[in-house]
């Protein structure tokens, strides 16, 4: 089921001691890490701090279907895998916290050997079905796809966005892939942040791989997206460069012939398609779009975004 090399990251939220230490000694045997979260009022930031692979938490009367709720209406948070521990007589509160958005339950007391099939069912689950980016966590191809196709389906006015980032290869050469990730991390999280203030709850956000995003969101809120994503992409850059560079305006790197060759201050560029003027019947065709559209913006030494508006 799981490649034996998977590396997994668990979250656990209990106040049982007792389950907490075997949980505990079961993670961390398999080689994975294991955090513990304070409580469900901080959970999110948590969540939202780092990335983690599934969500372990005892069931906690109303706190716990709060909980299951908001990260199932979190952008960034909805595919998390959530599995709730409850006590065998609280059959009434089991089926209220899968309602809520959570994946699965175990019942307490916990037994070893089912509760780690568990974490791993659930966690092969989601790979399968979600084929997470493992930097980011983000939806990756497949889903893409799938929430591309859905969107076809009905009669909503959309607008699908893909970012990328310029000059990012040079960049990744010049500092280094630990370096790379983390400006990857950072862009993800200032397009799901975005989308959360100023988009709408239907809004998605996928990662293709590298530095190439997919967003899709409405019409009315594309222009205002993407100029906040462009404002803060531009206002946080630099505090992924040594002051030297930054100073300088850019670094010096060999380019894809080996010349060398100076390589300008990282920029995003976002090319839109939308059915706003036109019907978009396939989905070869939105992101045939998307990507002429994008390759255009490109062609401009700054951040900005261009819109379809051909009929």
């Amino acid at each position: 089921m799981l490649p034996e090399s998977a590396e997994f990251k668990i979250l656990l939220l209990s106040r049982d001691i007792s389950s907490k230490n075997i949980l505990r000694g079961l993670i961390e045997g398999e080689g994975w890490s294991v955090d513990d979260a304070q409580s469900s009022d901080t959970i999110i930031n948590s969540l939202s701090g780092t990335k983690y692979d599934i969500l372990v938490l005892d069931y906690d009367n109303e706190n716990t279907i709060d909980l299951c709720k908001k990260i199932r209406s979190s952008l960034g948070l909805r595919y998390l895998p959530i599995l709730v521990m409850a006590d065998k007589s609280q059959t009434i509160e089991r089926i209220k916290a899968i309602y809520a958005g959570a994946d699965d339950y175990v019942e307490k007391p916990v037994d070893s050997g089912e509760i780690l099939t568990r974490i791993k069912v659930n966690l092969w689950r989601a790979s399968r079905d979600l084929d997470a980016n493992p930097l980011t966590k983000l939806p990756g191809n497949v889903t893409i796809l799938k929430e591309l196709k859905n969107r076809l389906t009905t009669n909503e006015i959309f607008c699908v966005a893909y970012a990328d980032l310029n000059k990012f290869k040079e960049y990744n050469d010049y500092y280094g892939f630990e370096w790379g990730d983390r400006v990857l991390r950072h862009t993800a999280d200032i397009i799901s942040d975005v989308l959360k203030k100023l988009g709408t709850p239907g809004d998605f956000l996928g990662h293709i791989g590298g530095d190439d995003f997919i967003f899709i969101t409405g019409f009315e809120s594309i222009k205002n997206i993407c100029e906040t994503i462009i404002a803060a992409f531009d206002k946080t850059i630099g505090s992924f460069y040594k002051e030297e560079d930054l100073k300088r305006g850019y670094i010096i790197v060999k380019n894809r012939e080996g010349k060398v060759t100076a390589s300008s201050v990282l920029t995003i560029s976002i090319g839109i398609s939308t059915n706003k003027h036109r019907t978009l019947k396939h989905v070869g065709e939105i992101i045939q779009i998307a990507t002429e559209l994008k390759a255009y913006a490109k062609t401009f030494a700054k951040s900005i975004y261009t819109i379809d508006r051909r009929t």
